[in-house]
């Protein structure tokens, strides 16, 4: 989450005002996937279409669009 947020400050090109706790909310996921190798394995012409950075950049293009109008 950390990276996350630090990446979006990037993006932005401002320090977020964000809070954090080490408590998990009732509703998070517990767990996700990172290694998809296996997945590639049954499906070698699948790649990824979007990169987070790219996922957080349309994010926020979408949402400063939004407040301007």
């Amino acid at each position: 989450m950390l990276e996350a947020i630090s990446t979006c400050e990037e993006i932005v090109g401002k320090k977020l005002n964000y809070s954090y706790a080490e408590q998990n909310r009732s509703g998070d996921h517990i767990w996700y996937i990172s290694d998809v190798s296996k997945f590639q394995l049954h499906y070698p012409k699948w790649e990824y279409e979007y990169s987070l950075i790219n996922i957080f950049k349309e994010i926020f293009n979408a949402q400063t669009a939004r407040l301007v109008a």
